[in-house]
Formats: structure tokens, C-alpha cells, sequence
């Protein structure tokens, strides 16, 4: 499914695969990365988030690994200038995993008949947005746009789509401009694997 979803949206797509047991290689940075990051070099290579690895506050309060949203609330604050009270609120609003071990990405090439990802992210153009919650709706499925800009890639797509398994649509935030390799006219998507497999229908 990955590559059919290449061929209609385009190389910015990437599979996403929760506490996985897919064999073969992966590359597991030794350097600690900002999830957004990760996504954006799973488009060429694969590889694999852990505690030990992903390094951003942000996300790894999104999958569960650290939980004082209080400090992260204060340290957004004082970094963005934005009311603690703002952030507070967003954090009540946007999802946290639990359970999560690791996240590999990226595996293109794994047969997804023997193992299926979780879900798909994907960097959309802007213009194609419309075509696609068109045919949305003919499945009957309405995107989730959250409405906090924060926690963009890791809370607004990822967490937001594993958890409730809706169709995730988030415009960016700062550090996911900044790191994610998220393009000027570009919406992040995330799209469970069912969901995907129901709208590729309208593709062939």
C-alpha cells in the first residue's frame, strides 16, 4: 500500500509501526532526534525511535515516554512567549500514548500482508488537500483538524491518529518547520491503515 500511496500523493509518505517484531535491517540513530525529524529521514531510510533516542520534549510526551506536563507547559511557555494557560489547555486536548516501546518508520519495502503498519505519514502539497477530504467523504470519514498548532507532527498527527484512528490533518509548528523537512506549501497528514486502504479505492 505504501507505494500506491507514493504514486498518488507523492515520495513524502512514510509507514509508521507501533512496538513492531518486523525482522531485517533498521537504523537506530545514536543521537538523539526530534520525531518530526525522524519522519522526515524515514522517507529514505528507515528507522527506529526509542526512549534512548528521541530527544524532543514535546514527543516524547506525546508517545508516553516522559509525563510532567507541567514542565513541558512551562518550558513552551518561556521559549514561545505563549501563555501558560494556552499551552495547558492544548496539552489537556492533544493525545498522549502509552506502552510504547518503539516506533520504527519507513519500512517501504517489509510486506505489509505479513505485517501492517499502524498508520502512514504523510507531507501533502496544499492543492490536494480539497481532492482528498472529497473522497474522504465518500467513505463517510471526517478529518480531525486539531486546533492547537503545538506538538504538531508527534501529538496532532501520530498520537491523534493511533489513538482514536482518525484521519489527522496538522499545518506545522515551529520546530516541525524548522526540523521536520515539512515544505512551504505542505500539510502533514496521518492516516490509519484502514482508513488508507478504503481511500485508495477511489485512486485506481
Amino acid at each position: 500500500m505504501i507505494n500506491k500511496l507514493k504514486q498518488y500523493f507523492g515520495s513524502k509518505c512514510t509507514s509508521v509501526y507501533v512496538n513492531s517484531d518486523v525482522p531485517g535491517f533498521i537504523n537506530i540513530p545514536l543521537k538523539q532526534m526530534k520525531f518530526c525529524e525522524a519522519v522526515d529521514q524515514s522517507f529514505r531510510v528507515p528507522l527506529r525511535l526509542t526512549a534512548k533516542n528521541l530527544g524532543c520534549p514535546g514527543a516524547r510526551r506525546s508517545v508516553g515516554f516522559d509525563t510532567d506536563n507541567e514542565k513541558l507547559a512551562a518550558d513552551i511557555s518561556e521559549n514561545s512567549n505563549i501563555p501558560l494557560k494556552f499551552i495547558n489547555n492544548a496539552l489537556r486536548v492533544i493525545p498522549a500514548i502509552t506502552g510504547i516501546m518503539q516506533i520504527d518508520l519507513g519500512l517501504n519495502d517489509y510486506p505489509e500482508n505479513e505485517s501492517q503498519p499502524d498508520l502512514y505519514i504523510l507531507y501533502l502539497q496544499s492543492l490536494n488537500i480539497t481532492d482528498l477530504m472529497y473522497k474522504l467523504a465518500k467513505i463517510s470519514v471526517k478529518p480531525s483538524i486539531p486546533q492547537y498548532s503545538l506538538l504538531s507532527v508527534c501529538g496532532n498527527v501520530f498520537a491523534n491518529c493511533y489513538v482514536n484512528q482518525v484521519v489527522s490533518i496538522s499545518f506545522g509548528c515551529p520546530e516541525s518547520r524548522k526540523s521536520g523537512g515539512i515544505g512551504k506549501n505542505e500539510i502533514v497528514i496521518g492516516l490509519p491503515f484502514k482508513i488508507a486502504g478504503d481511500l485508495l479505492h477511489f485512486y485506481e
